[in-house]
């Protein structure tokens, strides 16, 4: 875009209040010498717009600027002012003009004026050769000019160039700025946010993109007039900017009943359109977009109603089902918003190489692999992923494995396959298991009773000798269960809504997950229940080095359980499906271990984005008084719940648009 200083000065020249007299065109033969005074030979008494009308040299650079209408922003031209009103105008401003000999593709943009297209002719040529204020050669520095179309310039004084192009005439002084002249043009580069709006090569993504622009009034750019009758200010010239929703970190996206989703809308975190940045973008091509799509659909199946958890949790027994009016219209939002969010990186936000921030030549030189791991501006990290035999299986660098796009701010890779990992988009979930996964503590209408339970703090590290030899347990903590008699079972249920693994190579912001459709193996580690006797103890005897004993305490405190899960099924009514109760599972207490209690659990629908409705998996412990004189309790050591994501292998047709 423009400078907004610039817009607002050459706005109001050209609505009239403020006008500059100036003689027109004249065919003179261009005489450096003639704009400068007998007195002051340093002094200018001609316009830029005369000096170059009087430069046999910009024949070209003149045609163009005078056919070129002035755009106050891609959807307002000002009829009556072209570009050669702007260059006579008391704006002060610095032209680097192509001669004629070097400027070898003045037809394509005259083409383009004819076909209608002055803005783009603005933003990509004229705006590309101009820069407020005076800019002089006056010195040895470097400098980085910002264009009026907002692009970076490197303007090397020593050497005598813009943008590596070469300066012929210098310093030509003018009433209103100052004049240089380069054999070629300035290269133009789109950024990211162009590329996508106006380049028309990616139209899935770049629809998607656009559809997030928002336009507001900009007063400070806005031309004030006289108040109105109530003393409210008016405006003979309003200026609207468009901004883009996606560029900041999230936002809510309202449903057509007007109601606002329960889960903040992701967004690329980045600011695509800033000149002064360094991204590398990976930007899917329709075939990959659509290809993303139909593998995405298998796990973005949503119902018709689902249950508020929130208020079922608190006791509600009203008005706890939501209905969701175009399930598949929320489908296509998240699957579309999940396809976005990871694809930018801000360079010199990876991890260092060396002591050294990365520069962009640096990162695309090797795709980034020599990184650590590569962080994405929406703050997911993404790991190379290794099997237990040590082979990669997915390699970071394959995300850009695409056709390399410069940008004015970074670099694209247009890819054919949109290759982040399953781990990223349906990654496994594990539930930590404490008085917060419980569900419906506080509805006593629900059958939720446990007795003498809390959490149990166990430190790895403290208890080191014993963990290594018997099993760590997560994040040094697990939950103790027990029923409310000392011959009861305890019952509770699970909101299977949680982390992930913290060994996983790939971990979205925020490190939560939720399940989607589809299907999963779910595991419930358990504990030893004389781990809890070790860290009431706050120590370890050294009876548990003897094998036997820890055998002996295992054999007394085995434990039982059955297990259900209650999770959507888009019933008319809007109630949970509960499946089967699984036959009992028996635990030996000996170690720290999984029980796998279902195999390619499917899950008709998804929970991604409905943050107050989640599957719940109940547990039972399962002691008899028969099992009780054989060494069971009456009492469970649960660590924490895994559920293990599972490819289907099938694709779902969905309509690219």
């Amino acid at each position: 875009m423009a400078n907004n200083k610039f817009n607002k000065y050459i706005g109001a020249i050209a609505l009239g209040a403020v006008m500059l007299a100036v003689p027109s065109c004249s065919d003179d033969h261009f005489d450096i010498d003639k704009y400068k005074s007998e007195d002051n030979p340093g002094v200018a008494t001609e316009t830029l717009w005369q000096l170059i009308c009087n430069n046999p040299n910009l024949t070209k650079f003149k045609e163009i600027a005078e056919k070129t209408k002035y755009w106050k922003d891609e959807k307002k031209r000002v009829e009556n002012w072209t570009y050669a009103d702007v260059l006579k105008s008391g704006q002060l401003t610095t032209v680097w003009a192509p001669e004629d000999d070097y400027f070898t593709d003045n037809q394509k943009w005259l083409d383009m004026l004819e076909a209608n297209k002055g803005y783009d002719v603005q933003q990509q040529f004229l705006g590309n050769h101009i820069a407020l204020w005076r800019r002089n050669i006056s010195d040895n520095s470097i400098d980085t000019i910002k264009m009026i179309n907002g692009k970076n310039m490197i303007f090397d004084k020593a050497q005598g160039t813009i943008e590596t192009i070469e300066i012929n005439e210098k310093n030509l002084a003018a009433t209103n700025g100052t004049l240089h002249t380069i054999k070629g043009t300035t290269p133009f580069n789109y950024n990211f946010y162009e590329y996508l709006k106006f380049n028309n090569s990616l139209p899935l993504m770049s629809q998607y993109v656009i559809s997030k622009d928002t336009t507001y009034f900009n007063k400070d750019a806005s031309i004030e007039g006289l108040p109105d009758k109530d003393g409210n200010p008016s405006y003979v010239d309003s200026v609207y900017r468009t901004s883009n929703i996606l560029f900041d970190n999230i936002y809510y996206t309202p449903n057509s009943g007007g109601e606002k989703w329960d889960i903040n809308q992701e967004c690329f975190s980045a600011r695509i359109n800033q000149e002064d940045s360094a991204f590398i973008m990976v930007m899917p091509t329709d075939e990959a977009w659509t290809k993303a799509k139909q593998k995405l659909a298998t796990y973005y199946k949503y119902p018709q109603k689902y249950e508020d958890k929130r208020k079922a949790d608190q006791g509600a027994t009203t008005d706890i089902y939501r209905t969701i009016d175009n399930p598949d219209s929320l489908a296509n939002m998240s699957m579309e918003m999940d396809l976005t969010t990871p694809l930018v990186f801000n360079v010199h936000k990876q991890p260092k190489k060396s002591s050294q921030l990365w520069t962009l030549e640096d990162f695309i030189a090797d795709k980034g692999a020599s990184a650590e791991y590569l962080l994405n501006t929406f703050g997911d990290t993404l790991r190379n992923i290794v099997d237990t035999t040590g082979v990669v299986v997915w390699d970071k660098t394959s995300l850009f494995n695409g056709n390399l796009v410069k940008m004015s701010n970074g670099y694209a890779y247009e890819v054919t396959e949109w290759a982040y990992p399953q781990a990223l988009f349906r990654p496994d979930l594990e539930v930590e298991i404490g008085y917060g996964s419980f569900f419906c503590t506080s509805n006593t209408n629900k059958n939720y009773k446990v007795g003498d339970s809390r959490s149990v703090s166990f430190n790895n590290t403290q208890y080191s000798d014993i963990a290594d030899k018997y099993g760590h347990v997560s994040r040094n903590n697990f939950y103790y269960l027990s029923g409310p008699g000392a011959t009861s079972n305890p019952h509770v249920e699970i909101k299977l809504q949680g982390n992930l693994p913290s060994t996983s190579p790939v971990v979205p912001r925020g490190n939560t997950a939720e399940v989607m459709s589809g299907l999963y193996d779910i595991g419930i580690v358990m504990v030893p229940d004389w781990y809890r006797r070790i860290s009431s103890e706050g120590g370890i005897d050294s009876l548990y080095y003897d094998q036997a004993y820890v055998d002996s305490l295992s054999s007394i405190s085995q434990m039982s359980l059955t297990t259900q899960i209650s999770y959507t099924s888009n019933a008319a009514n809007g109630k949970d499906q509960v499946s089967k109760k699984t036959s009992v599972f028996e635990y030996d207490g000996t170690k720290v271990d999984t029980l796998w209690i279902y195999k390619d659990f499917e899950f008709p629908y998804s929970y991604k984005n409905l943050r107050y409705s989640y599957p719940i998996l109940l547990i039972d412990g399962a002691t008899s008084k028969t099992s009780a004189k054989k060494g069971f309790i009456y009492a469970l050591c649960i660590d924490r719940v895994i559920l293990k994501s599972k490819e289907t292998g099938e694709e779902t047709i969905v309509d690219p648009q």
